[in-house]
């Protein structure tokens, strides 16, 4: 009887095994079913993302090549208008055109007149001619002007944020005077600290002894525009016995026919000292010898003479050239000059 009740145990320990094992081999049938399934969507997802890839690239390419066409086209349709366009003429930069000369025209003086209204006549055994360059604002002008064969006159800006070095190289030069900037009738831009019909006199003697600070070696003082200022005698008469006693002497730039600096210089028991001829009111080097040649006449004429040119590449060049035309003068500094005419 014992051994009948053993039989029954042994049939239930190998039922529950049969039954764990089918267990685990569905399990690993399913996991391998999951992970297949999850590779079978990968490659395809995969594939979807490749051929979508290869489509946008072919849209990007045929509307890249469209737009190449469309921009080629309309390159060509340009060229063809700009064949049929003139040119506009090339205007002088900002800052290179010769301001004085435009000043005087738009005051109503003729630039090509030679000799001022009043002029003191000097008997020499030899004509002179004083040859001014204004507009200088940076040391490359100088070294150009310094390189002229000529006894150059430089007028030098007083230092503004544009060109704030003027009084460093101005340290290191003998003959030099001040550019300074006075009311105009027309310009297209005022410099800093512009002199104005409307200054005081306090504004004005500020102004004076800053640049008697900033250049202490400087002797002359002309006038950078100026046209509105020069041609009126309040301004005047306040200014010029005030850069007196600074030690400036005033030359006039006469940019405005209608000055009134001879006045006010023999107010002041002073020879009236004016410019006789621009030279450069074409950039032209031709143009610029010949002015040059009416300036030889008047120093001729009248015992000396002064013309005023500015930094501009074909002045200077006309200079360098002119040996000829000033052979029959002596060119000599504004100083030298004064203390002739004084």
């Amino acid at each position: 009887m014992a051994k009948r009740r053993q039989h029954p145990r042994k049939h239930s320990k190998s039922s529950k095994r049969g039954r764990k094992s089918g267990r685990s081999g569905r399990f690993v049938n399913n996991l391998l079913a999951g992970f297949a399934l999850f590779v079978i969507i990968a490659v395809l997802m995969g594939l979807a993302g490749w051929i979508g890839y290869e489509a946008g690239k072919e849209h990007t390419v045929k509307s890249y090549e469209k737009r190449l066409g469309d921009y080629r086209s309309d390159i060509e349709k340009l060229r063809e208008r700009l064949k049929s366009v003139k040119p506009a003429p090339v205007k002088p930069a900002s800052g290179q055109e010769p301001s004085e000369i435009r000043d005087y025209a738009s005051a109503g003086g003729e630039v090509s007149a030679a000799k001022p209204a009043v002029k003191k006549e000097v008997e020499l055994a030899r004509p002179k001619l004083a040859i001014i360059i204004d507009d200088v604002a940076f040391a490359a002008q100088l070294k150009e002007i310094k390189s002229l064969p000529w006894k150059i006159t430089p007028s030098i800006f007083p230092p503004t944020p544009r060109h704030p070095d003027t009084p460093k190289f101005a340290k290191n030069l003998s003959h030099y005077m001040i550019h300074l900037p006075m009311e105009a009738m027309s310009y297209n831009r005022a410099e800093k600290e512009t002199l104005t019909v409307e200054s005081s006199e306090s504004q004005i003697d500020l102004r004076l002894r800053k640049l008697r600070r900033w250049f202490p070696g400087a002797k002359f003082i002309n006038n950078h525009t100026g046209s509105r200022f020069t041609a009126d005698a309040e301004s005047m008469a306040k200014f010029y016995p005030l850069a007196k006693r600074y030690g400036f002497t005033f030359i006039d730039s006469r940019t405005t026919p209608k000055t009134v600096v001879p006045e006010i210089a023999k107010l002041n028991e002073d020879p009236y000292v004016g410019r006789d001829i621009f030279l450069d009111n074409k950039p032209d080097v031709g143009y610029i010898r010949n002015q040059l040649k009416k300036a030889v006449r008047i120093a001729k004429a009248h015992g000396y003479a002064i013309a005023i040119g500015h930094p501009h590449r074909t002045t200077l060049k006309a200079l360098s050239e002119s040996g000829d035309i000033l052979r029959g003068v002596d060119v000599v500094y504004m100083d030298e000059l004064y203390s002739v005419i004084r």
